[in-house]
């Protein structure tokens, strides 16, 4: 059965695709009990939510995690007079760069490889490639422990050997005391690489993320729920591979998931959470938690890491309810549902989580010419903006807007908040950007005089002289400043890096 706009039922249809599974079927599907119990408190809704179906499986989070190969280089003698000075201690600053690294690897379960003995020379550079990629590495990060005499010919014979034309992504830690301007302006278009030339030797916790999301990128399998046809798509040069299904597929997942008690817990902890509850009934919101269990069945048999689906198709045919509740879970839990089966936007997503580690705003572009300010609105959103382990923004149950129908959450931004803006392009070969201040949330009631959809917001955007010069419909807002660390990715994983009005950044 299915669940028509004034909440009564109508006769479900049946189409093509995988056959319909039953209640039983779809639990056992899931890994679940017809009696599974879903703790409630008053935190994070995820929290609860994975007692009963369990995260999301993402590339790094089960068996296969990144593999990342890390020397140090140095030259022969050691250094008296020049940089980084005979003050410098080889030894504790080798010790103290290794406990970084495995501290990060630890936390985000990559595996890692130190070879303790420096790379000295072109010699040990080649051989230190060669075993690199006759192993399989995914990428690698080299210390730079020297400027004079000279300790980069190691660096740069590694750099310049890498097997063409995916070159190993490395990234180069040259902290300071290692390097002045000309060694790195004559270094910084090599493909494939990025140096981080920085007195903080922290970074190396940063060298390992960037290493890490250009893995996840390419490991990462996004469902595209659209039509009819069923094919596999690998989209260059980030790696991630797109499973096309029948749009008919999530319907019947739906459908099977009538009556399911993890449906109606799910639903109370919505409710309970919310800041208040505007148009949606409790069995709008039952419904509403049916579609986040489809969503995950869906995931579990393709082994998609995340979804796209031609959403508006189904519920403007009233099949099935807006997914948007679904979708704010989704971006909760470290993946993403991403509307209007988008496939860009969906890139951008997880890129957002994998790169800066917090969940991003996917909204339509809502310029205003008055103010000359950039906003955006959707009929989705995370509530975890600052990040997965911080605590979420207050969000209220609405309606989907364009249907009057279901349940859609308005999540409530910080003002003076500073965030970044960015979506892949078209080709998937290039990403566009840019950094500015959320200014406010917009209200969208009734009687109000405004449409559009739930959450909505405006922002000012850095060195931008005319709001409409902005590129992009579903672009994705991120808390924080983010463009160094979208530059460095793009350098590592071989993207293009422009600002959201064109041009070079």
């Amino acid at each position: 059965m299915r669940t028509d706009a004034s909440g009564g039922n109508t006769q479900s249809r049946r189409g093509g695709g995988c056959p319909l599974l039953g209640r039983r079927q779809f639990l056992a599907r899931a890994g679940l009990t017809a009696g599974a119990a879903l703790a409630l408190n008053s935190g994070l809704f995820s929290v609860s939510t994975r007692k009963v179906m369990g995260a999301p499986v993402l590339p790094g989070a089960g068996d296969g995690n990144a593999r990342i190969r890390v020397a140090f280089s140095r030259p022969e003698d050691e250094y008296y007079m020049g940089w980084p000075g005979a003050a410098y201690d080889t030894a504790a600053s080798q010790a103290r760069y290794t406990d970084i690294l495995e501290e990060s690897a630890e936390r985000r379960n990559i595996e890692l490889e130190i070879v303790s003995d420096p790379l000295r020379n072109t010699e040990n550079a080649a051989n230190f490639l060669q075993e690199t990629e006759e192993q399989g590495f995914d990428g690698a990060l080299l210390t730079v422990m020297a400027l004079h005499p000279d300790g980069w010919s190691a660096v740069d014979h590694f750099l310049e050997h890498r097997a063409e034309p995916h070159n190993l992504p490395t990234a180069v830690f040259a902290p300071l005391g290692m390097q002045f301007t000309p060694y790195l302006r004559d270094r910084q278009n090599i493909p494939h690489s990025f140096i981080g030339a920085t007195e903080d030797v922290e970074w190396l916790d940063s060298g390992l993320r960037l290493l890490n999301a250009v893995w996840q990128m390419d490991q990462t399998r996004i469902a595209v729920i659209e039509g009819t046809d069923e094919r596999e798509q690998t989209l260059e040069p980030v790696g991630t591979t797109l499973h096309y299904m029948p749009l008919e597929r999530f319907a019947e997942a739906y459908d099977a998931t009538e009556g399911a008690e993890e449906a109606e817990a799910i639903a109370r902890t919505y409710m309970e959470n919310a800041e208040e509850i505007v148009e949606p009934s409790e069995e709008d919101v039952v419904h509403a938690a049916r579609t986040y269990l489809a969503n995950r069945q869906i995931m579990e048999e393709t082994g998609c890491h995340a979804v796209t689906m031609d959403c508006l198709g189904l519920v403007t045919d009233q099949r099935t309810p807006p997914p948007c509740m679904a979708y704010m879970q989704l971006l909760d839990e470290k993946t993403c549902g991403c509307c209007e089966r988008d496939i860009t936007s969906a890139l951008s997503l997880m890129l957002s989580s994998y790169l800066c580690e917090k969940p991003a705003f996917l909204h339509n572009p809502t310029p205003n010419t008055v103010q000359n300010t950039y906003g955006g609105a959707h009929c989705t959103s995370p509530t975890l903006m600052d990040g997965y382990d911080q605590p979420p923004a207050s969000y209220i149950l609405r309606n989907h807007h364009e249907s009057d129908w279901g349940v859609a959450p308005q999540v409530l931004f910080r003002e003076d908040q500073r965030a970044t803006v960015m979506q892949f392009l078209g080709g998937f070969g290039s990403l566009m950007a840019a950094t500015g201040r959320i200014l406010y949330n917009i209200e969208t009631r009734p009687d109000c005089g405004r449409g559009g959809c739930r959450t909505a917001f405006q922002m000012e955007v850095d060195d931008v002289a005319n709001v409409l010069d902005i590129r992009g419909h579903h672009n994705v807002l991120i808390y924080g400043d983010h463009l160094q660390d979208l530059r460095a990715w793009c350098r590592l994983a071989g993207v293009e890096l422009e600002h959201l009005t064109g041009g070079a950044i």
